[in-house]
């Protein structure tokens, strides 16, 4: 993909990066990079990834505005509960979408649906700045890496890897700032 992906890419960082400091620009970058990779993942035969960016886009004008809005950006946390029937939607709508996908011949069905319908609810989650969120990115960071790289995106694999790093980055300084304001 060259440079298209390589622009993605850096989009992605910038985004990822300025979420973490809670910038409410980074919901531009994020819809920008969403926009890039939607054509990326469609001519890469990596259907659902490429809907996902649709989703992405419209979550992150969703976050833009809801950021906006405010004055400091909370980190509430999400009940156990909450976690449980999410995972098992989430869960539910992967195996569904795995098997459609799988009889359409795309290739890594179900892994593509898991990454893709976690990262929706991890999406909605990180627009809300549910402390939690940042777990949910490490997993489907590391399943990304493993989809990527056999799909030959590697510099798709090293954003991934870059976003994993980070996730562990805003994982922890969301929980520095949320003990520094309890």
């Amino acid at each position: 993909m060259g440079y298209l992906e390589l622009t993605g890419v850096v989009f992605g960082f910038l985004y990822l990066i300025l979420i973490i400091y809670k910038k409410p620009v980074a919901w531009f970058f994020g819809i920008i990079s969403a926009a890039l990779y939607c054509f990326i993942f469609f001519t890469s035969n990596l259907f659902f990834q490429s809907y996902l960016q649709l989703f992405y886009i419209a979550l992150g004008l969703y976050g833009w505005w809801n950021w906006g809005k405010q004055e400091k950006i909370q980190h509430p946390t999400w009940h156990l509960k909450n976690h449980l029937i999410g995972i098992f939607c989430c869960t539910a709508i992967t195996i569904l979408i795995g098997a459609e996908f799988n009889r359409e011949g795309q290739a890594l069905p179900y892994l593509d649906a898991l990454i893709s319908v976690f990262s929706v609810f991890a999406t909605y989650l990180t627009t809300k700045a549910i402390y939690e969120n940042w777990y949910y990115w490490i997993i489907i960071n590391l399943l990304s890496i493993v989809l990527f790289h056999s799909q030959q995106l590697y510099l798709t694999e090293f954003l991934f890897m870059g976003n994993l790093i980070l996730s562990f980055h805003g994982l922890f300084h969301w929980r520095k700032a949320k003990s520094l304001n309890p």
